[in-house]
């Protein structure tokens, strides 16, 4: 019987303690740890030895979330090694959501210069040539032989007038983006059949 009372009584401390309220601040061992300097990016900074409170990011520090690009200093997708020239495409069989935000990119992005279907007569080409060199077709027979590889590292570093989309479209985007372009040459290849 003593052996309960006392457990009660030792929960009801217990109990108390955890409830009170400090009216004062609980004692911090190492302040400047918990409660650091925010400095402005424009402010001085005596610690700094530049006199700056911007910090210059160590040698070969790479953001979160960032992955870089390994064949950026191929200058053309011809150069690019491996069977599958450049990248393997992650998406092995696309699947409606994933032709859809292709569309969506390919709509966005590639239409005003490549066209609706692909055929290289986008908006900006216009009734008269607006180029020294048109568009091409990306539903040609040599766009047709390329690999997802090849059509992934155009699309991120750009050829002749067509700029690197790269900060554009997310990488998993550009994938979808060339499933798109390939149901787009099965379209093509299909109607040629039929006429």
């Amino acid at each position: 019987m003593k052996q309960n009372i006392f457990r009660v009584l030792a929960l009801a401390g217990l109990l108390v303690l955890v409830n009170c309220d400090y009216k004062t601040p609980v004692y911090e061992y190492f302040p400047s740890m918990y409660d650091s300097p925010a400095r402005e990016s424009q402010e001085a900074d005596s610690f700094a030895t530049n006199g700056s409170a911007s910090r210059i990011p160590p040698k070969g520090a790479i953001p979160v979330g960032y992955f870089p690009y390994p064949y950026a200093a191929e200058a053309t997708p011809d150069t690019l090694p491996g069977a599958d020239k450049g990248l393997k495409n992650p998406i092995a069989k696309a699947n409606l959501g994933d032709l859809m935000i292709g569309e969506k990119r390919y709509q966005t992005y590639c239409t005003p210069c490549h066209g609706v279907r692909g055929l290289g007569n986008g908006t900006v080409v216009g009734p008269a040539p607006r180029f020294q060199q048109s568009p091409p077709s990306v539903v040609s027979d040599k766009i047709r032989g390329w690999s997802d590889g090849q059509i992934y590292h155009i699309i991120t570093m750009g050829r002749g007038l067509m700029g690197s989309y790269a900060y554009q479209i997310e990488p998993e985007d550009r994938w979808k983006l060339i499933a798109y372009i390939r149901k787009l040459q099965e379209y093509e290849v299909q109607n040629k059949k039929a006429n």
